[in-house]
C-alpha cells in the first residue's frame, strides 16, 4: 500500500456537473461531486452505478464466439462426450473452472477438469494435457483463463479430433489459436460492450447464454453461480465497475448465507463467520488463501474445496488452505527482506525500475513481493526465481500506473522464452543467460519512458472533509458505493487543521 506521507496529496476539487448531480439523485454535494468525478456525470449512470443489476448487462452472446462455443457443449450434452474442463492455478482460473464443472454436471456433462500444479506443470494449455485429455477419450476441451495463446497446443488437440474452446480474458498475441471457439472480450473484433471480465466473467457470462439457449431459468443460474464469479473477479483485481460490479454485488450477497460447503468453511476458518461479506473480505482474506495453496502447493486443493459437497472434506481443505498461506507468508517476508536489503545496498531505487533475480525464491511468491517493492520504492519492478538445474528462470512483473508493463516486455521479447499479462502485471519465463542482457534492455526502456514525475506518488484525496460534515446520512449515502475495490476505490477524504 502506498504511504500517504510520501506521497504527493492531491485534493480533487468540486466537478462542474456536481451541483447538477446533486439536484437530480436528491443525494449531498459531497457523494455527487463523488460520483461525478468516477464518471458517472448524469443522472441514468449516476443510478446505474448506484443500483447494478443483471438486467443492465450485455446479451452473452455478444462475447465473440459465444454462440458456437454454446452450440459445440450442447452438442457434448446430447452426445455424453466427455469434457475436459482445463483452468489457470490462481483464484481467478479456479473459480471459473469450477463454475464451469459444477454447471456442465448439474445440466448432465460427463466432466473431467484439471488445474496445473504451478511448478511442476507450468502455466497454461500444455501438451500433456492435451495429451491426458486425449487418454482420458475428451472430446471437447474447454479451457478457463487461459489458452488465448497456446497456438501448437490447440493445433495438437484438433490432429487428435478434440474441439477447443478458449474462454480467456487475458490479452490475445498477434493471431488466434484455431480453436472451434475463442471467447475472449479483448479480441479487437468483438461486440461485447465490457472489456475488463475476468477469467471467471468470462465463464460465468458464456454459461448464462448456455442456460439460455436450453430454456432454463437465468435467474436460478445466477443465484447459484454468483458468488464464484465474485470471489474471482475480486481475487484477479479486475475493475468493480459495470458487469463486474453486477457479478460482485450479487455475489457478495450470497455468499452470506452460501450453500456451498467450502465456501462456508472457509468462512468459519478465517473468522468471517456469518456475518455480511465485503469485497475486502474476498481481496484480502479469501482470495488470499484460494491463491496460496497454488503458490507453495498443491492447487486442486483450492478446487476440490469450491467442489467439495461434504462437510468433513470442507473443514479439512479450509484448514489446509490456512496452513499454506502461513507458509506463504513466511516465504513472503523473507524473499521481501532479501530484495529490499539489495536495492538499499545496491543503490538500485536510483534507476527508474528494478529487476533482481535470485535462486532461492519461491516462484509461486516473487509476484506478491514485486508487488509491494513496486508500491514501497514506486517503480516498474520484475523479480526472477531462477532454477540452477534447468538454466531457466520464472519471472513476474509489477508496474506503477504510468508504466504499461506487458508493452514494456513486448519491447524486450527477443529475451524470453514465454510471456504476458495486463498493463500492470505480467509473467514470463526467461534462460539464465539472458538475465543480464534483459536487465539492461528493460532498464533502457524504462529510461526512455518513465519521466521524473512519475516515480512520485500521488495520494488523490477525493474531498476536504471537515469532521462536523461527517454525518449519518453522509455514511449512508457512501455506503451505496460498495462494494469497493480496483477502479472503485473506498473514498479518501481529507481534513485539515484538525487538533490532535
Amino acid at each position: 500500500m502506498m504511504d500517504a506521507a510520501s506521497a504527493v496529496w492531491r485534493v480533487r476539487g468540486q466537478h462542474p456537473c456536481a451541483r447538477d448531480l446533486q439536484r437530480a439523485l436528491g443525494c449531498s454535494l459531497v457523494t455527487a461531486n463523488l460520483l461525478a468525478h468516477r464518471g458517472f456525470v448524469s443522472e441514468p449512470e449516476a443510478r446505474a452505478f448506484l443500483n447494478p443489476n443483471f438486467e443492465t448487462l450485455a446479451d452473452p452472446l455478444k462475447l465473440p464466439d459465444a454462440l458456437p462455443a454454446v452450440r459445440r457443449i450442447m452438442c457434448a450434452l446430447d452426445r455424453g462426450e466427455r469434457i475436459y474442463v482445463f483452468g489457470d492455478y490462481d483464484g481467478d482460473g479456479i473459480t471459473a473452472a469450477a463454475l464451469l464443472t459444477r454447471l456442465l454436471e448439474r445440466l448432465g456433462g460427463d466432466v473431467q477438469v484439471r488445474i496445473p500444479h504451478r511448478h511442476h506443470e507450468g502455466y497454461d494449455l500444455r501438451e500433456h494435457v492435451v495429451e491426458a485429455a486425449r487418454a482420458a477419450g475428451a472430446r471437447l476441451i474447454i479451457t478457463a483463463d487461459c489458452g488465448i495463446q497456446r497456438y501448437q497446443e490447440v493445433a495438437s488437440a484438433r490432429a487428435a479430433n478434440i474441439d477447443v474452446i478458449v474462454t480467456d480474458h487475458h490479452e490475445p498475441g498477434p493471431r488466434l489459436p484455431d480453436a472451434l471457439a475463442v471467447v475472449n472480450p479483448h479480441r479487437r473484433d468483438s461486440a461485447y460492450p465490457f472489456q475488463h471480465l475476468a477469467g471467471v466473467g468470462v465463464t460465468f457470462r458464456l454459461g448464462e447464454a448456455l442456460v439460455q439457449a436450453i430454456g432454463l431459468p437465468v435467474s436460478k443460474y445466477r443465484s447459484a453461480f454468483a458468488e464464484l464469479a465474485a470471489i474471482g473477479t475480486i481475487t484477479d483485481i479486475m475493475p468493480l465497475l459495470g458487469d463486474n460490479r453486477v457479478f460482485v454485488k450479487a455475489g457478495l450477497e450470497q455468499m452470506s448465507s452460501t450453500r456451498r460447503r467450502g465456501i462456508r468453511a472457509l468462512l468459519k476458518a478465517t473468522g468471517i463467520g456469518d456475518r455480511p461479506v465485503t469485497s475486502h473480505d474476498v481481496g484480502f482474506v479469501i482470495g488470499p488463501r484460494l491463491n496460496a495453496v497454488g503458490r507453495v502447493d498443491d492447487p486442486r486443493k483450492a478446487l476440490d474445496l469450491l467442489l467439495t459437497r461434504a462437510d468433513e472434506e470442507a473443514e479439512a481443505l479450509a484448514m489446509e488452505l490456512e496452513r499454506a498461506n502461513h507458509d506463504r507468508r513466511d516465504e513472503e517476508q523473507r524473499i521481501l527482506n532479501a530484495a529490499i536489503e539489495r536495492i538499499l545496498t545496491h543503490n538500485l531505487h536510483r534507476e527508474p525500475a528494478i529487476l533482481l533475480d535470485a535462486a532461492d525464491w519461491h516462484p509461486g511468491v516473487i509476484g506478491i513481493v514485486a508487488n509491494r517493492l513496486a508500491e514501497r520504492f514506486w517503480r516498474p519492478t520484475l523479480l526472477i526465481s531462477m532454477d540452477d538445474q534447468t538454466g531457466v528462470g520464472r519471472g513476474s512483473a509489477r508496474s506503477i500506473p504510468s508504466f504499461h508493463i506487458l508493452d514494456a516486455l513486448e519491447r524486450c521479447a527477443e529475451y524470453f522464452m514465454e510471456f504476458g499479462g495486463h498493463a500492470h502485471a505480467a509473467g514470463f519465463t526467461i534462460a539464465a543467460d539472458m538475465v543480464q542482457p534483459l536487465r539492461e534492455a528493460f532498464l533502457a526502456v524504462a529510461r526512455s519512458t518513465i519521466q521524473p514525475e512519475d516515480l512520485q506518488p500521488v495520494l488523490d484525496i477525493d474531498a476536504e472533509l471537515p469532521p462536523h460534515c461527517v454525518t449519518r446520512e453522509l455514511l449512508s449515502e457512501l455506503s451505496m458505493l460498495q462494494p469497493f475495490g480496483h477502479d472503485n476505490e473506498e473514498p479518501v477524504f481529507a481534513a485539515f487543521g484538525v487538533q490532535v
